[in-house]
């Protein structure tokens, strides 16, 4: 099943807002944020499971920061950063 993150116009203006921020600070967040999967075992199904509970302010910021409009291409490129193999055609049907 495919995650869908709600992200409000508050939200998106807020994030917006960040796009001016420093390069520094906004890769600096991407990092941050990247690395709260460190931890989780290195298969799709459990970065699917992390990136789930991923905060929405963090999945916006994300698909700011990679440009990005799906939360499925957010996903795959968490999962290219740490070398997690994403299985083929699960775009379509959810992982």
């Amino acid at each position: 099943m495919k995650t869908t993150h709600k992200t409000n116009k508050s939200d998106r203006m807020r994030f917006e807002a960040q796009v001016e921020q420093p390069q520094f600070e906004r890769h600096r967040r991407s990092w941050a944020t990247l690395k709260w999967f460190e931890d989780t075992p290195k298969t799709e199904e459990a970065f699917y499971l992390r990136f789930q509970k991923l905060p929405d302010e963090d999945v916006t910021f994300l698909k700011s920061f990679y440009n990005v409009s799906e939360d499925w291409d957010l996903f795959e490129i968490i999962c290219k950063f740490w070398n997690i193999r994403v299985s083929s055609g699960t775009k379509s049907a959810g992982p």
